[in-house]
């Protein structure tokens, strides 16, 4: 059975480009990508890729894009008996249109098909994820869905990402439940219940959050790395310079790097270190996954973390 068991969305993103200014109420030349999206779907695939034993749950539809991927994680050698196609069904849609400065401009966002993934379905497969040795929570889930699931694997290790902003008040109650969680500074501030302003705000955020519960907290900061925290210390890993084309999944990549160390016992400034390598390996690419980035990268990496 696979080491590590991941809920969470699978996204079809579709963005549009134009090659001049954006002009409203007419058709606009340019460029339209799509690819395989997702927080969860990302997470899974930055395992498989670093080498971990990766098993996922979710739900698609039963499109040709849903279905490719599916296809796609079955053949990074994920585990893919956990994914439903549900019939009739359109796979969960993000439809962004950027200006000519590559900024979004507007977006369109059908997440609907994730409320599927309910407490039933999740206790359909509880015997299977019980066998991982750690669980990995997407925040795009249901309230329901996270509370049960932090309730029926309370004895293993579950980590959050708690995916946005907007998202976070969904596991704002339970957050002690949570082993392991990798928010951001507006996810630390929701699910602490304070603002934070400066780094004393930051460790008291912590803090809370500690004496909740969490035994494991990483902060992204954006450009100034991560702070990290556990029952024996605390600190700041800051990043060198790199060569940005995207910062479009590297919170992705971090999570996953996360869950990794989690998986093989690494101390908490260690696992810190191996996410800021992941994500500056993910920034360097275009795409959400970056498809170099391995285990071995990382490792050669850390030196210059």
């Amino acid at each position: 059975m696979a080491d590590i068991t991941v809920i969470g969305g699978i996204n079809i993103d579709i963005e549009g480009a134009p090659f001049e200014k954006l002009v409203y109420g007419d058709s606009n030349p340019g460029r339209v990508s799509m690819a395989f999206g997702g927080v969860g779907r990302n997470i899974t695939e930055n395992i498989a890729r670093m080498g971990g034993s990766i098993a996922m749950l979710s739900v698609t539809g039963d499109d040709n894009m849903g279905l490719g991927a599916k296809e796609h994680l079955q053949k990074l050698g994920v585990d893919v008996s956990m994914i439903g196609s549900l019939s009739g069904r359109t796979s969960a849609i993000y439809l962004s249109i950027l200006n000519s400065e590559k900024d979004m401009e507007l977006a369109i966002c059908d997440m609907d098909i994730i409320s599927h993934i309910t407490p039933e379905l999740i206790r359909k497969y509880s015997d299977i994820i019980r066998r991982s040795k750690v669980l990995a929570l997407d925040g795009n889930l249901s309230e329901e869905a996270l509370c049960y699931a932090t309730e029926e694997f309370s004895d293993m290790p579950v980590f959050l990402d708690p995916v946005s902003a907007a998202k976070a008040p969904k596991a704002g109650k339970i957050a002690g439940r949570f082993t392991c969680i990798k928010p951001n500074i507006m996810e630390a501030e929701i699910l602490s219940g304070m603002e934070i302003k400066d780094e004393s705000d930051l460790k008291k955020a912590a803090g809370r959050l500690m004496d909740m519960g969490v035994e494991k907290l990483f902060v992204t900061l954006n450009r100034d790395g991560v702070y990290y925290r556990d029952s024996a210390g605390e600190g700041f890993i800051r990043p060198k310079k790199a060569d940005i084309v995207s910062a479009t999944g590297a919170g992705d990549s971090f999570s996953a790097a996360i869950i990794m160390g989690m998986v093989e016992g690494m101390d908490t400034k260690d696992i810190a270190a191996y996410g800021m390598a992941a994500s500056a390996i993910t920034m360097e690419s275009s795409s959400a996954v970056n498809q170099n980035i391995s285990r071995e990268e990382i490792e050669r990496r850390l030196a210059y973390v």
